[in-house]
């Protein structure tokens, strides 16, 4: 399964990242059937993915929505789409959401726009999770994206410690005003510079050990499904 990975993303040109995006998000519709229960994910290709499907609701499209963001609801409700939750529906059928990296076996790292909580309660609870995203977000190996972790306020000086203990290295992420980002649950967020993660469930597994932590960005042995657009075309990856 590897070699097909490697020899898809290799043909891939390089993309305008929008166009890419976009095209990404037209072809995730088609995995979309009357009746379903949809996550909708965070990001700029998943919010292109929710104002497609807002079209399609639209033109008598009937789904009902589960969003893994504050943005990503509010985005939703704007455009008609029905918002529901785990009270009413426990099962997603399938979750559309993007990706920052996207590694061999669809090792994933997700976050960089902060809902990393969410949206791996939504993956969790989807019978298929499929990632969107352009061709320069396909890698060999995890890590030249900084990893987010999730941390209690309180616990980010004892959890950062930590951190570097295992040999990342990580920052409080900030606003562009200096202010504290704080996630929809009202934590904080480590980036954590890695480099190249060699034992992505190793770490993931140290990570999580760690009292304080809330959740990390490693998405393993969860997407079904990623399609890779490029300027022209959308490749389909499978684990």
């Amino acid at each position: 399964m590897l070699s097909l990975f490697y020899r898809s993303s290799k043909m891939l040109p390089m993309p305008t990242h929008d166009s890419a995006k976009i095209l990404a998000a037209q072809k995730s519709l088609e995995f979309i059937k009357d009746g379903m229960v949809v996550g909708l994910g965070s990001g700029s290709t998943a919010t292109h993915f929710i104002q497609l499907l807002g079209e399609k609701v639209k033109q008598g499209l009937k789904v009902r929505g589960i969003a893994s963001s504050k943005a990503s609801e509010d985005l939703a409700a704007s455009l008609t789409i029905p918002i529901t939750d785990f009270n009413i529906c426990p099962e997603i059928d399938v979750t559309i959401d993007g990706a920052d990296e996207v590694a061999p076996g669809l090792a994933l790292i997700k976050g960089g726009g902060g809902a990393l909580l969410r949206e791996k309660i939504v993956a969790s609870a989807s019978k298929r999770f499929i990632i969107v995203a352009d061709s320069t977000k396909v890698v060999s190996h995890l890590g030249a994206f900084p990893l987010p972790v999730e941390v209690i306020p309180m616990a980010a000086p004892l959890v950062s410690r930590k951190l570097q203990a295992l040999g990342i290295n990580p920052s409080i992420r900030h606003h562009s005003n200096g202010e504290d980002y704080i996630t929809d649950e009202g934590n904080l967020i480590l980036d954590c510079k890695c480099g190249t993660i060699d034992d992505p469930h190793k770490l993931a597994a140290s990570i999580r050990q760690i009292v304080g932590v809330v959740e990390h960005g490693l998405f393993l042995n969860m997407a079904n499904l990623a399609l890779i657009a490029s300027n022209s075309e959308v490749t389909e990856l499978t684990s």
